[in-house]
Order: C-alpha cells, then sequence, then structure tokens
C-alpha cells in the first residue's frame, strides 16, 4: 500500500510506501504528488483536494506464489476487504472517503514509481468534509 500525502498535516508531502513487517512509512518520493495521481485518475477532483490518498496495489507474482490459481481471487477480496477498513474507519472518524477505481493503471505506476510487477488496485482519498 502507499500514501500520498499533500501538504499541512505532520507528514511532508510525497509518497510513501506502508511497510507492514515494521508499520512503519517510508517516504519514497518527494512532493505533492495528489495532481498528478489525480490526472492519472480521469482528473478526478478529489485526489487532487483530499490531503492523503491511500493507493492498495498487489504484485501477483508474490500471491499466486504462495495460493496458487486462487491467488489473483484472494488478491481482490483483500482489496475489497483494506478499503472497506479504511471506509468504515473514516465514517467513524467522521473523515470523508471515496473508493476509486477509475485510472489508467500505468499512469498511477508511474506516478507512484511502482516496479513493473506491482499494479494499482484501488485508490481511497480521505479528507474531512
Amino acid at each position: 500500500m502507499h500514501v500520498v500525502v499533500g501538504g499541512g498535516g505532520k507528514l511532508e508531502p510525497g509518497v510513501y510506501r506502508y511497510v507492514p513487517e515494521d508499520n512503519t512509512l517510508i517516504r519514497e518520493i518527494a512532493g505533492d504528488m495528489r495532481e498528478k495521481l489525480s490526472n492519472a485518475a480521469l482528473s478526478q477532483p478529489m485526489i487532487r483536494s483530499a490531503p492523503v490518498s491511500f493507493v492498495i496495489s498487489a504484485v501477483y507474482a508474490r500471491i499466486a506464489g504462495k495460493y496458487g490459481n486462487r491467488g489473483l481471487r484472494y488478491t481482490y477480496m483483500e482489496a475489497g476487504h483494506a478499503a472497506q477498513n479504511i471506509s468504515l474507519l473514516g465514517v467513524e472518524l467522521g473523515i470523508g472517503i471515496c473508493t476509486v477505481g477509475a485510472f489508467e493503471d500505468e499512469e498511477v505506476k508511474n506516478v507512484l514509481k511502482l516496479p513493473a510487477n506491482e499494479e494499482p488496485l484501488y485508490i481511497l482519498p480521505l479528507g474531512y468534509i
């Protein structure tokens, strides 16, 4: 998962990768990338204006190596579960959130500088409404 952060918060603007083993964020790209991410997502304005967007991604080969043919199904199920949990947390905290699946995969990959084998699945912009 990646986190695209704009200005005004505790984190510096940029693109961060979530490292689950350490429960940490590592900044991989400095600077506000929300405009570029919005453009890659068919210019959807909520991505441009949201202070934070989560981008759920997957490495299919890694999952298929562990789960075989069912790996692709598990990938989509887990992406949906993660998006649902983030959405529920947003509602609980009174934070506006939406789920975005309309984007150009290669453009999102370029904006986030994803490796060739990593695919974006979902964008979740969050912010107070």
